[in-house]
């Protein structure tokens, strides 16, 4: 059954189960791009409709009747597995589907390497538009997978908590400044979101990632939140880490540019510290 798949979907699961009745693909596309070619019997979401701003910060989610409007108008539905993909490297379908997840529709899957990986599997795409029947998608956000600048704040001091900061080291260590501030949050942990994946794009295994972040000082019983610049290569964190069975994982919608620019929080500079 279609609620038993992994997080992480690769196309020759997803090829078998794509007619089954509880599965919905979702490409995370441009119009155009979805009109041109996409996985058959796929609906299309626009990831703009689904990321909030407020003047400097990007990355927020919007409110709970918002996601439910746009999932309705796509048809999307609340006993079905939701299987998302793009074709931009995972970022954009991990964001919609960290978006559900945080708004309580936890069937989820990722088509692991996009849209590239199912055409190198030999997998045909098909091109028009979609037109799906509305439906009535229904959310009750769920507190547990937000982290917020004051929840960090309050956790900045707990042993059991780590933050796991997803971005390029000169983004981290201040020298590539995208807000107010550069930097990092203090104590956060790097780990580029690229290292997460094998050289073909697909995520890499259990053991590869409990390394990678052991290195780190970073362990599966830790509340970890994860963020970048506004929460799209972090929400791609977020789901490598459940599917990695980090089971205390929360992202931070706004991320750093919530982060760096206020004048409430506080900040670190400088490159990761080797770790005895």
């Amino acid at each position: 059954m279609a609620d038993e798949l992994p997080l992480f979907v690769d196309p020759d699961t997803l090829y078998n189960i794509s007619n089954y009745e509880d599965v919905q693909i979702v490409a995370v596309d441009s119009e155009s791009d979805f009109v041109a070619g996409h996985i058959d019997g796929a609906h299309r979401i626009d990831l703009g409709l689904l990321v909030a701003e407020q003047g400097p910060l990007h990355g927020l989610l919007p409110e709970p009747q918002v996601v439910a409007d746009v999932c309705s108008s796509v048809g999307l539905r609340n006993d079905a597995t939701i299987v998302a993909y793009d074709r931009v490297g995972d970022v954009r379908a991990a964001r919609f589907l960290y978006t559900l997840d945080a708004m309580g529709h936890d069937r989820i899957a990722l088509l692991d390497g996009g849209l590239s990986a199912w055409v190198h599997a030999g997998y045909e795409l098909v091109d028009g538009e979609s037109n799906p029947e509305p439906s009535h998608f229904s959310v009750a956000r769920r507190d547990e997978a937000i982290a917020d600048h004051n929840w960090i704040k309050s956790h900045l001091d707990n042993d059991n908590f780590a933050v796991l900061d997803v971005r390029s080291a000169d983004e981290y260590a201040g020298r590539d400044v995208r807000s107010a501030r550069g930097g990092h949050v203090p104590g956060a942990a790097n780990l580029d979101w690229q290292q997460l994946k094998n050289a073909d794009g697909r995520l890499k295994s259990q053991v590869e990632i409990d390394a990678l972040l052991a290195e780190r000082g970073i362990k599966p019983d830790q509340q970890i939140v994860t963020y970048c610049q506004s929460h799209m290569r972090s929400s791609y964190a977020y789901l490598a880490l459940k599917a990695r069975g980090y089971n205390q994982v929360r992202g931070y919608p706004g991320a750093w540019s919530d982060w760096g620019n206020r004048e409430d929080t506080p900040v670190e500079t400088g490159d990761t510290p080797a770790r005895g």
